[in-house]
């Protein structure tokens, strides 16, 4: 599907805080640093050096070795706010000439969400009535007529409401980062990894450059798209951003014959799918229960303390899911991921020139996944032209960090 500019960039106006064109017209290309090389950062690397922009995108480890890797990948709208639901609508959208263009190999399979008792159902429940209003309305379901769309699914007799949406689907994130900075380097961009960003460079409240471990490099332009390490970099450049701290497990298993291509959410429990090699993912959405021993993790990033943990933790996420969908039961935990996730603290994300910052300008969200092909594109456009999306005004970095 072909977006056009009036469908996912349409009604930018002008704007004057980041103003690019001059250095353009001095003759030389607009140098843009993207710090970051999961799939927030490729996509919008790819979209600057499509533009015309000489790209450096620096990642202190690996590509997509960080929130990106431990992602579950839905690629969905669901959301309790109609704006915001909009967006990832537009995005969606952006996904579908990505897949075409780039060989995302994503599964476009649809989903189904349900819930247990009356908070989740009224939860879902708004949702369902946002996307009634969409051109994908939701189609109600009993637990009965999930079995029956998704043979070997069982959602149980307790369900208090569930839905179906055809369009959604799911990719696996780290072919798709790799997808879009193969397509970024043919453009142009330079990927340099391991290479960690140790100092933003800011001469008269504009950036000049950044100090890494592999050394200093001017730039005009930075985009930061470090995920969770976004408040680090801020904090460079004194402009203090809090993140709301949301672990998160994530299990993929070894391989079973394939069974489905849709993605579940089981009550904001338990989100699983299954990938085109018979690999099943699955996750505990809400993060781990406010114990004792899951003090540490509930406090600060970190690696689990043993492997016995681990190996536990991966066994009983698989025994749990295997209640929704037994034929998971057969697998054997492959990977077992605590992830952490970029989360703003009013989980919609924050996209944008930063406030007193001169050519700095931020992407952070929990949807990374959804939103990495308009939020790329969007921020292109933003740096490149000097215009402004409208469709971004209510996630702009100003609600969090002052001027």
């Amino acid at each position: 599907m072909r977006l056009h500019r009036r469908t996912v960039l349409g009604g930018m106006a002008a704007a004057t805080a980041l103003a690019p064109m001059g250095v353009l017209a001095a003759g030389r290309r607009l140098k843009v640093g993207v710090v970051g090389g999961g799939i927030i950062g490729a996509s919008t690397a790819l979209q600057l050096a499509r533009a015309g922009a000489e790209v450096i995108l620096f990642e202190k480890e690996a590509p997509a070795a960080g929130a990106t890797s431990k992602s579950v990948a839905w690629i969905n709208p669901v959301v309790n706010d109609a704006h915001y639901m909009r967006l990832r609508l537009e995005s969606m959208k952006a996904w579908l000439e990505d897949d075409s263009q780039w060989r995302m190999n994503a599964i476009w399979g649809g989903s189904i969400s349900w819930a247990y008792g009356e908070k989740k159902r009224d939860e879902l429940t708004v949702k369902a009535k946002l996307l009634a209003a969409t051109d994908d309305p939701p189609r109600i379901l009993t637990s009965a007529e999930i079995s029956k769309i998704s043979p070997g699914v069982f959602a149980g007799d307790d369900v208090s409401f569930a839905f179906q949406t055809v369009r959604d689907g799911h990719v696996d994130p780290v072919v798709a980062t790799q997808r879009y900075l193969a397509a970024a380097k043919r453009f142009g961009a330079r990927v340099v990894y391991p290479c960690e960003v140790t100092a933003i460079e800011m001469t008269g409240g504009s950036l000049t450059g950044v100090q890494t471990s592999k050394g200093r490099f001017a730039l005009d332009r930075l985009v930061t798209a470090g995920g969770t390490d976004t408040p680090r970099l801020m904090a460079m450049i004194d402009k203090p951003l809090k993140l709301a701290h949301k672990p998160g497990l994530v299990v993929h298993t070894t391989p079973q014959p394939v069974v489905t291509r849709m993605v579940y959410e089981a009550s904001s429990i338990i989100e699983f799918k299954q990938y085109a090699d018979g690999r099943f993912l699955t996750s505990f959405t809400g993060g781990p229960p406010n114990l004792p021993q899951h003090a540490e993790i509930l406090d600060h990033q970190m690696q689990y303390p043993d492997e016995y943990l681990r190996q536990h933790h991966g066994q009983m996420l698989i025994d749990r899911t295997a209640k929704y969908i037994p034929a998971i039961a057969k697998s054997k935990p492959a990977k077992i991921l605590l992830g952490f996730r970029p989360y703003p603290l009013d989980n919609r994300p924050i996209c944008g020139p930063v406030p007193g910052a001169k050519g700095v300008y931020a992407i952070v969200t929990h949807s990374g996944i959804t939103l990495a092909p308009i939020l790329g594109r969007y921020a292109a456009r933003e740096i490149m032209s000097g215009e402004v999306a409208p469709l971004l005004q209510p996630y702009r970095p100003d609600r969090y960090i002052a001027a």
